[in-house]
């Protein structure tokens, strides 16, 4: 049953029907936010049972190298609690994978907005048409379809985004919105905000990629170290030290 998939039906009429909220401690064990924010096709009991599986075959597993290695009582506890937890993590860095790209793609949602609204184009039409073509990111395509699905029942547009982007922790999102619907009340035009905040990103992102190539040197000095400081040692400093002992006792 957990591993079967639901019917397009049976997914529509969940999203229809509302669900009762869990308590805050248990949506904490079940890790609900991540899981919304991962854009798996999961509910709460989907993981939940992902969970007792995982820990049932781990201890299963666990149970049967007992049966020929001489482990104890302990290891076999570690790989149920290792299996209990396997599906949170995987769900987990699917949603921060998912936050890091809609992070980055942030970057190109305002550099479009920015040229569009220069161009002449209302800053309401800009958004609907960005989201019409997409980015590319999941999360980051799914709020501003919303907002602008809001502006189109007749919402206002940037308060309805910056509401969906906080309920994603899309903060960037939600600043530039409200930066947005705060511009015409303070007299400045939707396209010198939009230029505030790319060259803002722009910055944040050199300063990101500057950060991940600073870490290239040390990761590759431990790639050296691991990998080809043992060979180096047993194909030339060990023989080289032992041909020294000989020479000693000869």
């Amino acid at each position: 049953m957990a591993i079967q998939p639901r019917s397009v039906i049976g997914m529509r009429l969940a999203r229809l029907t509302q669900r009762p909220e869990l308590p805050p401690a248990l949506q904490a064990v079940l890790g609900g936010r991540e899981l919304a924010r991962s854009g798996l096709a999961w509910s709460e009991l989907d993981l939940l049972l992902a969970k007792v599986v995982g820990a049932g075959v781990a201890a299963a597993l666990a149970s049967i190298a007992a049966a020929a290695f001489p482990i104890g009582p302990g290891v076999i506890l570690l790989a149920a609690y290792l299996g209990l937890i396997a599906p949170t993590i995987y769900v987990g860095r699917i949603a921060n994978r998912r936050r890091a790209d809609a992070e980055r793609a942030l970057v190109t949602l305002v550099e479009w907005a920015e040229a569009l609204v220069a161009s002449g184009r209302p800053v309401e039409t800009t958004f609907a048409a960005i989201a019409d073509r997409g980015l590319g990111a999941g999360m980051l395509d799914a709020a501003v379809r919303s907002g602008v699905r809001s502006y189109a029942l007749g919402a206002p547009l940037f308060p309805a985004l910056a509401r969906d982007a906080t309920a994603a922790d899309l903060h960037a999102l939600a600043a530039l919105a409200g930066d947005l619907e705060r511009s015409r009340d303070l007299g400045r035009g939707a396209a010198i905000v939009l230029r505030d905040h790319r060259d803002r990103l722009r910055g944040a992102e050199r300063a990101r990629a500057l950060e991940a190539a600073s870490r290239v040197e040390g990761r590759l000095m431990l790639v050296m170290v691991l990998c080809y400081m043992p060979a180096l040692m047993l194909v030339v400093v060990i023989p080289l030290f032992i041909g020294l002992l000989e020479g000693l006792f000869i």
